[in-house]
């Protein structure tokens, strides 16, 4: 397994359709329980479904004749989306999308974005994972020690939120160019940084999320590229 796009619930715009179908194009569509919904609106069908499933009704389930099926309790200690997050890993993807069209649930959403540090922390080869959260406006990623290129990318606006105590950050191509900036965890001068330049690169020591927020008419790469978008 090379590339697994994750669904998660929400509501998806006609106009957004086209987009998404292309952005699962080739990949393992993955419904993270009321993400069989969103799936069905963009007329896909799912290779699995895992989850509760509370959020998806019986009948549906019994419809789905060529998608595996993993269900857990209610109650557990994991959420839908990093069971089906983990089980992409366990399966040697290269390249996962965690499809989030809103914020929704704040707490999940959090937890969520905790979740991209996954590439750092399950088994030998997953840093050499690409993990994003993306949507047609918007997509995150975690860096750790590293640099991200970004091409293509003048109008976009990028904001990086330190995880770790202190990062340093450079930036070039942005109306903020920084050059090893130190940004304590809590401070907020790392934000809305706007790309001047065709290309930018931005480069973070230590761990932090890496926001790219696109202008209208743009939307984020199909592919999740390391270090190429």
């Amino acid at each position: 397994m090379k590339d697994c796009i994750l669904f998660l619930p929400g509501r998806c715009r006609t106009k957004h359709i086209p987009y998404y179908r292309k952005l699962a194009r080739g990949k393992f569509k993955v419904a993270v329980d009321g993400g069989y919904r969103f799936l069905r609106t963009c007329s896909l069908t799912p290779d699995l479904l895992i989850g509760d499933l509370d959020s998806v009704k019986r009948h549906e389930i019994k419809s789905l004749k060529r998608t595996r099926v993993l269900s857990y309790p209610v109650a557990k200690d994991k959420t839908d989306t990093q069971l089906a997050l983990e089980y992409c890993c366990d399966a040697c993807a290269k390249n996962i999308d965690i499809v989030q069209p809103a914020i929704n649930e704040p707490d999940h959403f959090t937890a969520n974005l905790l979740l991209l540090t996954i590439r750092f922390r399950h088994g030998r080869h997953s840093e050499q994972l690409c993990v994003r959260i993306v949507n047609h406006r918007s997509e995150i990623r975690c860096l750790k020690d590293d640099s991200l290129t970004l091409r293509q990318a003048r109008g976009e606006r990028v904001s990086v939120i330190p995880l770790s105590q202190e990062i340093t950050l450079s930036c070039s191509g942005t109306a903020f160019d920084v050059e090893r900036l130190k940004v304590h965890r809590g401070m907020t001068v790392s934000t809305r940084n706007r790309i001047i330049a065709d290309e930018a690169v931005i480069a973070v020591g230590g761990e932090a999320l890496l926001f790219r927020l696109f202008p209208p008419g743009k939307r984020p790469s199909t592919f999740c590229g390391s270090h190429d978008s």
